[in-house]
């Protein structure tokens, strides 16, 4: 059974989120630290482990579509996964999904310095859910 692989990439953490192609829901996975944790390698066992046939990256994007600066970032780390994983990887558009997720569940109201984690992979799940939802048009009986 494959799986999709949902990143909300980011110069300090780089959220996950992980969705099974047989029930496409994504659920945050975690958080990975790139001051703490060799992100390539990371990545690398969560590919194998879990058995990930396509991933997602959010892009950010402005309201009206264009790119807003930020993605630079994102376009180059999608260059170097493409070339050391070689597997299909689409981009979403992640405009306020950060933001998105603080209203929904309440972050506001924590310190930010303990949610940044929490909010990073549950953005990876609404960016990976968004794209779902987009191109994922037959679902299970």
């Amino acid at each position: 059974m494959s799986r999709y692989l949902g990143i909300d990439y980011g110069d300090r953490r780089v959220g996950i989120a992980i969705a099974d192609a047989q029930v496409p829901i994504a659920f945050p996975r975690e958080t990975i630290d790139r001051q703490k944790t060799d992100l390539w390698q990371r990545l690398e066992q969560l590919i194998a482990n879990e058995r990930i046939a396509q991933v997602v990256v959010g892009l950010p994007m402005h309201p009206d579509g264009r790119l807003n600066g930020k993605n630079i970032d994102v376009e180059k780390f999608a260059q170097e996964f493409r070339t050391r994983f070689q597997l299909p990887l689409h981009f979403q558009d992640e405009s306020y999904s950060s933001v998105t997720v603080k209203e929904r569940t309440g972050h506001f109201r924590r310190k930010e310095k303990m949610d940044k984690g929490r909010v990073d992979r549950a953005a990876a799940s609404l960016i990976l859910q968004a794209w779902l939802d987009n191109h994922i048009s037959e679902r299970p009986s």
